[in-house]
């Protein structure tokens, strides 16, 4: 049989085979670039905005700080300032009265947070010393003032007591924080360097209550 005879014959079955072949490769190459779906989950802009609220409000909470001044000012009060705001910020909000003494207040100092700052009226040290070394211990500037609350009082206003210092004054808030409030004045005299003859000098000035 030739081979033309042989096509003769065969020809249906082949053409069957060809469209079989045809229609497999089809399929298969359909099947390798159909593209693969995938899942994810995104959490919509409505789930995030409340963690984003959050944060904005806790970089607002720590961001600003509260202070209290008091003294020759003419808005005495508490306000809420930046943190890195100094005492010379909150002082050209407050005002300074005609007989402010802003020799003992240090307006470059930057505001700590609870702070309270006592701006004296003038005259007020000058007088305070000049009795401290007389021996009296007692003057009618003192008699005038407002007593300092060694329970409350901060580092600024620690400091307007004649014989206190910073380190001391840090002294007075460790103590009160470690050992509790001042149950009497003359537990003054446990922070080092604040002897009978100091204390006796600060007692007119100072208060627990």
């Amino acid at each position: 049989m030739d081979i033309k005879s042989f096509f003769e014959q065969y020809k249906f079955y082949a053409a069957g085979i060809l469209i079989g072949l045809a229609i497999i490769v089809y399929f298969a190459v359909t099947s390798f670039a159909a593209p693969e779906e995938t899942f994810s989950f995104e959490p919509s802009a409505d789930e995030e905005l409340p963690a984003e609220e959050s944060k904005e409000e806790t970089a607002v909470l720590s961001s600003t700080l509260f202070v209290e001044v008091k003294g020759a000012v003419k808005l005495p009060g508490v306000y809420e300032l930046p943190i890195d705001a100094r005492v010379k910020n909150v002082l050209d909000i407050t005002g300074l009265t005609d007989k402010a003494d802003l020799a003992t207040v240090n307006q470059s100092a930057k505001l700590a947070d609870e702070m309270v700052i006592y701006v004296p009226f003038e005259g007020e040290t000058e007088e305070t010393t000049a009795d401290l070394f007389s021996g009296s211990g007692v003057s009618d500037a003192g008699s005038e003032r407002e007593l300092v609350n060694i329970n409350t009082a901060g580092i600024a206003e620690l400091t307007t007591l004649n014989g206190i210092g910073e380190k001391k004054a840090q002294a007075i808030i460790t103590y009160r924080e470690e050992q509790g409030l001042f149950s009497t004045l003359e537990d003054l005299k446990n922070i080092p360097g604040i002897g009978d003859k100091t204390f006796e000098n600060l007692k007119p000035y100072i208060t627990i209550n």
